[in-house]
């Protein structure tokens, strides 16, 4: 019994009013999922912003500080050369003394020294740290100053005197930060200076003990600094780092940036933080401060661009849903209607099929063609009316006849829709000429009432196989290029490494030993001078510094001990040159065995290593590093694994994570690649090995590198 018209109007009116509903209900659904999730998200990105903007502001004061510890050191570095002058005989007058000062070009340079001048005390009371009224300090010798300007006064203030007394006492350099309005050359709309002070005594050596060195005093060297070029951040290219300096001497600041918005570095997005600075016994706070502005608006550009396009997102998949909802709804009443529109699908795929820019060709159980579309008919050189009836094997070259038979019929039997070809070998088809030619395929198989049938669609790829395959020489080209571009470096750097070992030290050291004989004629029994014996012991001192450079330079370029001694101690002494500058520690675990290592494998291993230590120590921020090299079975092992803070599998490859990783030089989050571990996948290339990396965000990085022992193995030698 079947429902008529009449019945089924009713039930339709009330159906239809409940179908419109729903897909409207669906779409609200996810409208608002998608809003809360774009929520979520944006509360993620506010606070991996605000990390980031707290990290670098701390890299950058820590950055100026260290700049500032060796401006101050730069500083009294000039006031211990100027000692050596004040030794010489006769004592240099005011001219020599302009002359020396101008040669170290104060005013034209980036040293904060403004003034540089000698107070000689002989014959004189000194002013102690408690004699608070007693006369200041003249200078005798002042420079840069005019030949014509009144007597330069040191500063007679508690601070002075402080470290005027500490400077005696100790025969080092002191420093004194006098508070605003203190000191002679104090003005009131200028920055109060600060004071070096260095002792010069009478007698050829320091005095061991304070008192002998206040009997001895001869005279005070000082140095006035310039506040804006000591402390200003500006100078050292931190523009938008406001910073003020306090002393425990001084209740207002030494120094303050004239740019501080004192609105913008008090708001909420303001970032502080202080520092402590230690110098000539002096302690000095260092209060840093960045207006938040600047990393607020960027920051807010971020997140209303997450935000916007969390919007964008839910609304379009609001809509997305919407429409499938309404497509299922419309879906239930196209079913009725498909039955009568089969003839039509049948006639419009075969229009698809004879359409198709792809080959398409059907065959039966028999596996004889039944469907040839013009594709194939232009690809195969064979028209429809030869091909439709032939068998498919006709197409197919005879040593691949019989596997492809077997094949078809196991697809057949596995029951899957549809299957890519020739994943696991090449394809070939043979044209009508008798010419073979690789295809790409993929197979898929209906049932009918006839029976079922197999439908192949297939391109030729013959320009995509020649492509590749020119692709592959070009590589292969490319990487003889870098071999040999890698043995020319190391023979450069081999050559340069020789000739600075052997010639420039050969020469430093016949150097040595003639002033070692000019010492020994010019001893204490000749009747030289005490100060031309400290200057040709000045003069060994420095040939022995030249000495150590040019070694440093020469095993930089390449270890001499590389080539003499072997690999195994080139790395033991590498690591522990790198622990002697980095402070890192390396926990060497090497067990070669009986491997003698070639000439090729002993600097593709050092360079590797090195290669590693050296992005341990940029990127890393690790404290131990473990680096193990050890034989399994028929494989050489390298492995250099830190504690660091690792990276997120993708950026070991090429892209960047967050904050720079290993071997990755440059910004974050860009797309490049690691020049670092691509040059050691080439060396490890050269030797037929492989290379390895393991890591994650916080876990450390691990640098793993596998070589064939017969690569790496000296080929022995029949004497």
């Amino acid at each position: 019994m079947t429902a008529s018209p009449q019945s089924a109007g009713p039930a339709a009116a009330r159906n239809g009013p409940r179908l419109s509903r729903q897909p409207m209900l669906a779409a609200t659904v996810a409208l608002v999922a998608g809003l809360l999730a774009t929520l979520a998200t944006l509360w993620v990105v506010q606070q991996e912003l605000s990390h980031a903007g707290e990290t670098r502001f701390e890299q950058r004061t820590t950055r100026v500080t260290a700049v500032l510890q060796q401006k101050l050191a730069a500083s009294a570095a000039v006031l211990n050369g100027a000692r050596g002058l004040m030794g010489a005989v006769p004592a240099p007058t005011s001219a020599a003394w302009r002359e020396y000062v101008n040669r170290l070009d104060l005013e034209g340079g980036r040293s904060p020294v403004r003034v540089l001048g000698y107070a000689d005390v002989r014959g004189r009371t000194f002013p102690g740290a408690a004699s608070e009224a007693s006369v200041p300090l003249t200078a005798t010798l002042v420079a840069p100053a005019a030949e014509d300007a009144p007597a330069f006064a040191l500063p007679n203030t508690p601070d002075s005197r402080v470290a005027l007394s500490r400077a005696v006492e100790s025969a080092q350099v002191a420093l004194a930060a006098p508070g605003p309005g203190q000191g002679p050359q104090d003005n009131a709309d200028e920055r109060p200076p600060l004071w070096l002070y260095l002792a010069v005594y009478g007698t050829p050596a320091t005095p061991a003990t304070a008192t002998d060195r206040q009997a001895n005093l001869a005279g005070i060297l000082f140095a006035r600094l310039d506040p804006d070029r000591l402390f200003d951040p500006a100078r050292f290219g931190e523009r938008g780092l406001d910073l003020q300096v306090y002393t425990g001497q001084a209740s207002a600041p030494v120094f303050a940036t004239a740019s501080g918005d004192e609105e913008n570095t008090s708001s909420t997005n303001a970032l502080h933080r202080s520092t402590v600075l230690s110098f000539g016994g002096t302690t000095f706070t260092l209060a840093w401060s960045a207006a938040g502005s600047a990393a607020a608006a960027a920051n807010a550009s971020v997140e209303t661009t997450v935000a916007v396009a969390g919007v964008v997102a839910s609304l379009v998949l609001a809509a997305l849903v919407l429409v499938l909802a309404r497509l299922y709804a419309d879906s239930r009443k196209v079913a009725g209607e498909s039955r009568t529109q089969s003839t039509l699908n049948e006639a419009r795929m075969m229009g698809i099929i004879r359409s198709s820019m792809e080959a398409i060709i059907t065959i039966d159980e028999s596996q004889r063609i039944v469907i040839f579309n013009p594709a194939a008919e232009r690809v195969f050189g064979c028209s429809a009316m030869d091909a439709i009836g032939a068998p498919l094997a006709r197409f197919l070259p005879e040593r691949f006849r019989e596997g492809h038979a077997r094949h078809v019929e196991q697809f057949g039997v596995t029951g899957v829709s549809d299957r890519q070809m020739g994943r696991q070998r090449v394809l070939y088809g043979l044209r009508a000429n008798g010419e073979e030619f690789p295809i790409e395929a993929s197979i898929s198989q209906i049932r009918d009432a006839t029976g079922k049938l197999y439908t192949v669609m297939l391109r030729d790829v013959t320009e995509r196989v020649r492509a590749e395959n020119d692709l592959k020489q070009s590589r292969e080209e490319l990487r003889e290029l870098s071999a040999n571009l890698q043995n020319v470096r190391e023979e450069e750097k081999t050559r340069i490494a020789r000739e600075l070992h052997d010639d420039l030290g050969q020469q430093l050291t016949a150097l040595k030993m003639d002033l070692s004989a000019l010492e020994h004629m010019v001893g204490p029994d000749s009747g030289a001078s005490t100060d031309t014996l400290e200057q040709l012991r000045s003069m060994r001192r420095l040939i022995d510094a030249t000495v150590a450079s040019v070694r440093r330079i020469a095993a930089d370029l390449r270890p001499v001990m590389l080539d003499d001694l072997g690999l195994l101690p080139a790395i033991d002494w590498l690591a522990g040159d790198f622990t002697h500058r980095y402070g890192i520690e390396v926990d060497r675990r090497i067990a070669p065995g009986d491997t003698n290592f070639s000439r090729t494998s002993a600097t593709t291993l050092f360079r590797i290593v090195q290669e590693a230590l050296t992005n341990v120590a940029k990127h890393a921020e690790a404290t131990r590093v473990e680096l193990m090299l050890r034989v399994e079975g028929n494989f050489c092992v390298l492995r250099v694994s830190d504690n660091g803070r690792g990276s997120h599998p993708a950026g070991a490859d090429g892209a960047n994570a967050p904050g720079s990783t290993h071997f990755a030089n440059g910004t974050n989050g860009r797309a490049g690649k690691s020049f670092g571990i691509i040059g050691i996948r080439e060396r490890a290339h050269m030797l037929g090995g492989s290379v390895a990396i393991d890591t994650a965000d916080g876990k450390g990085f691990a640098l793993t590198v596998t070589f064939p022992r017969e690569a790496v193995q000296q080929e022995e030698t029949l004497s």
